[in-house]
């Protein structure tokens, strides 16, 4: 991911975030940090995670056996993309219950690791933190009764090899957009919440300015009524993400995102430098916002 536009007040301390969680009815599992940051361990376990390697297809592999435990039937979206070091084979995974026919809420991350040649990048935070409490998330969520679906999304090939531009980077979402547009799934689709480095130790959600406003505002606006107004900062700066490419053929979309973390596309990017309890936070506040999504019905665009 990028920023687009430069932040504001950077320099300024971010706000503690709140130890409240928001109340979940009892027939709803709990979410747990721990179970996601267990997640990020076994990850991160596997190494550096580029498109097309070894270890991410390990972490394929992983993901999927967690995600067939929930009960989710999964489609390995597989496709080849042209990068500036060739031809590179990737799979995005969608996560789904049944058919896959009803409107749905995505809830999406990237799994890969950027390309580092020389350095140990096992992005912890970067790829790591999201995929962990996505796959927590579809825990949480398995015995969903709403109107909605939920589908989950572990996108590949994120990162730019070399500079991020519109054709080095978001491979996954770029084709699977373009797909969902073609075959008329994009319409389906009420909502896309995108997760993107949410386990940083000192927690600050910046608010993107790409995202859509209604959708933004709203997650915004939850995470004040839920005591979770800590984690989220009004700083906003446009960031260039996965979120971009759905946003492009019509989907409402909100990039949570803590951009101010030092150890960013550095091999110190490791687990000391996140934590349960803000990965813990974001679902939270994810598990919030949706019983309001899944009433809007009709969802403006």
């Amino acid at each position: 991911m990028r920023p687009l536009l430069s932040q504001v007040g950077l320099g300024v301390l971010l706000l503690a975030g709140c130890s409240q969680s928001p109340k979940v009815s009892a027939d709803v599992p709990v979410l747990s940090g721990e179970r996601a940051m267990d997640h990020v361990r076994a990850l991160v376990a596997f190494g550096p995670r580029p498109p097309g390697s070894p270890e991410i297809q390990k972490c394929r592999e992983y993901i999927e056996q967690q995600l067939r435990g929930y009960g989710y039937q999964i489609e390995e979206d597989a496709f080849v993309a042209e990068t500036p070091y060739g031809a590179k084979k990737m799979v995005n995974l969608i996560a789904r219950k049944g058919a896959g026919d009803k409107s749905a809420i995505a809830l999406a991350s990237h799994y890969d690791t950027k390309y580092m040649e020389g350095k140990r990048f096992v992005g912890a935070n970067d790829g790591g933190s999201s995929t962990g409490l996505l796959i927590e998330l579809a825990r949480v969520l398995a015995s969903n009764k709403g109107g909605l679906d939920y589908w989950f999304l572990f996108l590949d090939g994120e990162e730019a090899f070399v500079d991020w531009s519109t054709f080095d980077s978001t491979y996954g979402s770029r084709h699977l957009a373009r797909r969902w547009k073609q075959e008329g799934v994009a319409a389906r689709v009420k909502a896309l919440i995108l997760l993107d480095m949410v386990g940083d130790k000192d927690l600050g959600l910046l608010k993107d300015a790409n995202s859509t406003k209604w959708l933004s505002d709203l997650m915004w606006d939850t995470a004040t009524k839920v005591g979770l107004g800590g984690i989220v900062t009004r700083n906003e700066s446009a960031m260039e993400d996965d979120h971009i490419p759905f946003l492009d053929v019509g989907i409402p979309c909100v990039d949570l995102i803590d951009f101010t973390y030092p150890p960013w596309h550095t091999d110190a990017d490791t687990l000391d430098k996140i934590s349960p309890e803000s990965m813990e936070k974001v679902g939270n506040l994810v598990l919030a916002v949706l019983p309001a999504l899944q009433k809007i019905g009709s969802t403006p665009r």
